[in-house]
């Protein structure tokens, strides 16, 4: 008899639950035009700052496996800024609140050299170019974030006390202008 009552609330149960889970596969399908979650790279993962350009509060970003300071990164369907700029998106009330913690990224080569290009969702002309690239400072070789808009740029430290220190310091073999 107990069997009989527990089975009806146990096939209950189990229904909401994958009721939640389909929710959760339907909100990240590509409907939005997000494609597969960017994996960012080992070396670049963690808190890095910088004193670059008037930060004078300094600036912060966190990276983990596939974040940037919380939001997750896709690839991006190469349609859906112009299709978002032109109307052509049905409901962009949901379209908004869906992706307002999204990021696009891709990875880019320019000059020989290869860059993590992680820009919002929907922007436009919005070039946030990231590498690790080893430097000395002060006799030690440090990893540093160099960061490129394609017009400027600056770097980011793993510490706030080295982030200080080099403030708006320009690397002399690195081009900052892409």
């Amino acid at each position: 008899m107990l069997t009989r009552k527990l089975l009806p609330l146990s096939a209950m149960v189990l229904a909401l639950g994958l009721s939640g889970l389909t929710t959760h596969v339907n909100a990240t399908d590509n409907t939005y035009g997000n494609g597969a979650i960017i994996t960012v790279p080992k070396k670049m993962q963690g808190t890095w700052y910088s004193y670059d350009r008037n930060a004078h509060n300094g600036r912060k970003i966190t990276f983990t496996a596939h974040t940037v300071n919380g939001k997750i990164i896709y690839t991006q369907d190469k349609s859906i800024i112009s299709d978002y700029f032109n109307g052509n998106i049905q409901n962009q009330t949901d379209f908004d609140h869906v992706t307002k913690n999204w990021m696009s990224g891709q990875t880019t080569k320019m000059k020989n050299h290869l860059f993590y290009e992680i820009n919002p969702w929907i922007s436009f002309e919005n070039w946030s170019l990231y590498r690790v690239m080893p430097q000395k400072i002060n006799g030690k070789k440090h990893n540093v974030l160099l960061y490129s808009s394609r017009y400027d740029g600056g770097n980011y430290y793993r510490s706030k006390k080295l982030a200080k220190q080099m403030k708006n310091y320009k690397f002399k073999k690195v081009d900052y202008h892409l």
